[in-house]
């Protein structure tokens, strides 16, 4: 008989024994979770940063009734956090390495991050990389999250918008329930046109085994209309399809960013086994189906954290030695 483990457990499980390494105090009623969120986060979460994620609409700090979801040893946003907060804090330390280590922008390019303005403590401050910024679609509706945020522009002028959706263990779980895009999308015919492409019906939503259906996710939700968009296991493909609906519309309604160039990036925590080989595949098959249908006027890339942290490695020297430090013990 061979014993197989779900890549779900074996990373909670190794989160857990990195935990009790390092001694962190754990929440004795939900054993997974930290005591506080600042346990969870490498040098505390910044209070720029909190006030950031405070404004965003994925409820990652409330811990009114159960524990924080940013507590979770197993949370995507901490693992964001962890990864990107240490370019995010004051600008200290080079936004530009980091998009290279991605493999998002040339090792010889010409040009800087764009700040954007932030309003932290009754002033507006300039941040270098913004989490949980809100991306309008068009329709009145939900405003999809995108976990981080970077905007450059070259010397030659030209601008690029690179939004970060994260996964850590969402898309190896048996409640992942993804590729439902809400009627409430489709109907809305103007939201899906971005510099002459109409993506809706590139990415053929209308066809015929695509039908319009009434859908319950649990007992407690009530009925939704929508459909099925795509046929993946692993990959929820409508919320990246929403999150390029928000980055389109949100661009091509400010004359600053219309012209800006789109990255969609998808970071994911590689399983190591069938599973991350099957979501692999899926994400690859998403990116060309995204990219043939918008004849690459929105480009789609993907990395794992693990490839992210080992470029971040052979980049970064000595000085920045305890977050490399941290990053790798933890998530390697």
């Amino acid at each position: 008989m061979i014993f197989t483990m779900k890549a779900i457990d074996i990373i909670k499980t190794r989160q857990l024994e990195w935990a009790n390494r390092k001694g962190l105090g754990l929440n004795k009623k939900y054993p997974l979770y930290c005591k506080c969120i600042d346990c969870n986060i490498y040098g505390g979460l910044n209070e720029e940063v909190r006030k950031q994620f405070e404004k965003g609409s994925g409820n990652e700090l409330n811990d009114e009734i159960w524990p924080a979801k940013m507590e979770a040893l197993f949370s995507s946003s901490a693992l964001c956090v962890n990864v990107f907060q240490y370019f995010a804090i004051g600008n200290k330390n080079n936004v530009l390495d980091f998009l290279k280590a991605c493999k998002l922008i040339s090792n010889n390019y010409q040009g800087d991050v764009i700040p954007v303005d932030f309003e932290y403590e009754n002033k507006n401050i300039q941040v270098p990389i913004r989490f949980e910024e809100k991306f309008e679609t068009g329709i009145p509706y939900g405003v999809p999250n995108l976990d981080a945020v970077i905007r450059t522009k070259s010397k030659t002028g030209k601008k690029q918008l690179f939004a970060f959706e994260s996964k850590f263990t969402e898309p190896y779980s048996s409640s992942h329930r993804g590729n439902f895009l809400k009627e409430k999308y489709c109907s809305e015919s103007k939201i899906w046109s971005y510099n002459g492409c109409d993506i809706y019906k590139a990415l053929n939503i209308d066809n015929k085994e695509n039908i319009c259906r009434l859908i319950k996710k649990d007992e407690k939700e009530e009925w939704e209309e929508g459909r099925y968009i795509f046929d993946y296991k692993y990959l929820d493909g409508a919320q990246l399809v929403k999150h390029i609906l928000g980055a389109t519309n949100s661009l091509k309604n400010n004359i600053e960013e219309k012209n800006t160039e789109i990255t969609l990036v998808y970071l994911w925590y590689d399983a190591f086994g069938t599973e991350g080989a099957m979501h692999r595949e899926e994400i690859e098959d998403f990116r060309k189906t995204i990219e043939d249908a918008t004849s690459q006027k929105i480009k789609v890339r993907h990395a794992t954290y693990q490839e992210i942290i080992c470029n971040l490695c052979k980049r970064l020297g000595d000085s920045h030695r305890d977050y490399l430090n941290y990053i790798t013990e933890r998530y390697l």
